[in-house]
């Protein structure tokens, strides 16, 4: 098809379907690149489902994993959902969510299991993104390296930083990074506005998340003015509550054991079927009797979930008159985006809502591919690359002529710093026109030695209100009475409102050596060219390597066993509880001191480690090196507390001692 086709694709990668397209420069429109393997709406929407063969150790991603869970030879290594804990730390409900107690702890980077391994959200993420790579290089008989990535428009810092590791993983330069209600309400042709003000609210009901964007036009501008939305809300809540009611209403009529899965397979078909017609026969296959269900009892059982969606509605509403002095009269029409739209009741729902005719509500494009095809629109304004090197990021973009409208995004969530007394200091408010850059000045605690700040997004006014996304490390301070020392701390915020810290001495006017982590991204460039390769070997069904990761027990924990079975959403109970059958998960090779990651250490000795492993990174220290190797190893080991804090200690005094 093809040679025509913009090589710079747009990806909607979803929590449930992904679309990859492409733009026509001659049609002046985006095309929806179809998978070669499918015909019909299976081909234009890929299921993010990733699935790994117990047996043979292939890996597939899309249709063919999840068609393994209608057949029934789905099982614990079949993966869905993931995208919901990108940037996640987990919690008690998390850990027993992927049974990872006794591997990770509470406030550890989320990581879920895949056969031996255990993988960051976002290396899930990657594989489906490969999947949809290769969908459009064959579509245009060439190497793709470049996308626009959408995400949820409600993401957090921690979760857009992990869109742009996956899409890294995968081979693709993430161009930008574009809010899915955005690119929707582009692909609806709000780019070729009519030339007085309109103003239109997103309704974005996908299959795992749920965003309400506000969004206003006039000419050829297209700005953001308010979002809300609820990651944990979608079309997949509806089948898990559809689930449920199979369960109940079968009994002792369904087999103890049950695979979890295959009601969840049948209650989607269910979902599907009552969006065309007013009754349904939901059927499990085998023994199992078939079930009746009416479109009146699946709209009862989902109206809880969409009510949350209406409270996201008037939260938007909210911020746009606060902000832009828009109100609820003000909104010219809504446009529907995302496949759970195709539920009867959302239209009627919104119409109710907003006390308006049938016309207000404006479903009338396909919601599976509204997000990829305003991504492509978009895209279209970069050049492609002509290689893909992690070391490097283009920035190459079209002549002006080709770019016949703007977009301005916002800022979602305020940003900013934690001080005394708990306190949440704003930098970045809300609501912010993104690229943006502020620069706040703070002074240093009395004789301190290290200052460790920590940066916080939300709206509450103390810190425990809000989320922590990072923290600024300043090491070797010059300890002086408090308020000597002032550092200027700028926040950046680029194109895809990621953010970037800069700390600067002012008494020097030096750029002070700080360091910013993010604990659940990848980060090191090391890092992500080895979990790339990892990543490529098990896509390509190459023998796989040790587990990553801290398989064996933390310290006074046995080493864990059991497989995962791939878990209801977290607050959902189990419709059928499965025991499966025991693993051992082996421990992890021996590594050099070096690559012990911070995450692996339990939180009481995270900050001596991660000093000791900049500082080995210096000045060569024989005394330090050894100190954090035989730390590292007693790690490893399952050493006792005891060991443990022996162990710490002497890490600190050689590490005082290296900077001497």
């Amino acid at each position: 098809m093809a040679e025509e086709l913009h090589r710079v694709v747009g990806i909607d990668l979803g929590t449930t379907y992904s679309a990859v397209a492409a733009y026509d420069p001659e049609d002046f429109a985006p095309k929806i690149l179809a998978d070669p393997g499918r015909e019909g709406a299976a081909a234009v929407a890929m299921p993010s489902v990733v699935r790994l063969d117990p047996v043979t150790g292939a890996l597939t991603v899309g249709h063919d994993a999840k068609d393994a869970i209608g057949d029934g030879t789905g099982n614990a290594d079949t993966l869905v959902e993931i995208k919901r804990e990108m940037g996640a730390l987990f919690t008690p409900e998390l850990l027993d969510h992927f049974g990872a107690r006794g591997v990770y702890a509470e406030g550890d980077p989320v990581r879920v299991r895949l056969g031996g391994d255990w993988l960051r959200p976002q290396e899930f993420s990657a594989l489906v993104l490969m999947r949809m790579k290769r969908i459009a290089e064959q579509a245009l008989g060439s190497d793709v390296h470049d996308a626009v990535v959408t995400v949820p428009a409600y993401f957090m810092e921690r979760q857009k930083k992990a869109t742009e590791e996956a899409a890294l993983l995968a081979g693709l330069y993430p161009r930008q990074l574009i809010p899915e209600p955005t690119a929707a309400a582009i692909a609806y042709g709000v780019d070729r506005a009519e030339s007085e003000r309109q103003i239109y609210l997103v309704f974005d009901l996908g299959g795992g998340t749920f965003d309400v964007s506000i969004i206003e036009t006039r000419d050829d501008q297209i700005e953001v003015i308010a979002t809300a939305g609820d990651q944990r809300l979608g079309g997949g809540d509806f089948d898990d509550a559809v689930a449920r009611w199979i369960v109940a209403e079968l009994g002792e009529a369904l087999p103890k054991g049950f695979d979890r899965l295959r009601i969840k397979a049948a209650a989607e078909a269910a979902k599907r079927e009552l969006s065309l017609r007013g009754t349904t026969t939901v059927s499990l296959g085998g023994d199992v009797p078939g079930l009746e269900l009416d479109r009146a009892t699946f709209e009862r059982l989902i109206q809880p979930i969409l009510d949350r969606s209406l409270r996201q509605v008037d939260e938007a509403l909210r911020f746009a008159e606060t902000a832009k002095g828009v109100v609820r009269e003000d909104v010219n029409a809504v446009l529907l985006v995302g496949g759970s739209t195709r539920i009867p009741q959302v239209k009627r729902m919104l119409l109710d809502h907003f006390d308006q005719d049938e016309g207000f509500v404006r479903g009338d494009a396909n919601p599976d591919t509204l997000v990829a095809r305003g991504a492509a629109i978009v895209a279209n304004r970069f050049e492609p690359s002509p290689v893909f090197d992690l070391a490097t990021r283009p920035t190459a973009e079209r002549s002006a002529e080709e770019q016949d409208y703007t977009v301005t995004l916002i800022t979602e969530h305020t940003l900013g710093v934690g001080v005394q007394q708990g306190r949440f200091n704003t930098l970045i408010p809300r609501g912010t026109k993104i690229p943006a850059r502020q620069v706040k000045t703070y002074t240093n605690p009395e004789q301190a030695d290290h200052i460790e700040v920590a940066i916080y997004q939300g709206e509450g006014e103390y810190i425990f209100d809000n989320t922590l996304i990072g923290t600024i490390h300043l090491d070797e301070i010059e300890p002086r009475p408090e308020g000597y020392h002032q550092f200027d701390v700028e926040f950046s915020l680029d194109v895809s409102g990621l953010l970037g810290v800069q700390v600067t001495h002012t008494n020097t006017g030096r750029e002070y050596q700080a360091t910013f982590d993010q604990s659940t991204t990848i980060g090191r460039l090391d890092e992500l060219g080895e979990r790339r390769a990892f990543l490529l070997e098990l896509s390509a069904g190459a023998a796989r390597p040790a587990p990553s990761g801290p398989a064996a027990a933390r310290p006074g924990v046995s080493s864990p066993q059991g497989t995962v079975t791939v878990p209801a959403p977290v607050g959902v109970p189990d419709p059928v509880a499965t025991v499966p059958d025991p693993v051992t998960v082996p421990a992890p090779p021996p590594a050099p001191a070096s690559e012990i990651d911070p995450a692996d250490v339990p939180a009481e000795y995270r900050r001596t480690v991660k000093k000791a492993l900049r500082a080995a990174g210096g000045v060569p220290s024989p005394a330090l090196d050894a100190a954090l190797r035989a730390f590292a190893d007693a790690v490893r080991a399952g050493a006792d507390e005891d060991t443990l804090d022996e162990l710490a200690d002497r890490l600190e005094d050689a590490y005082d001692d290296s900077r001497r």
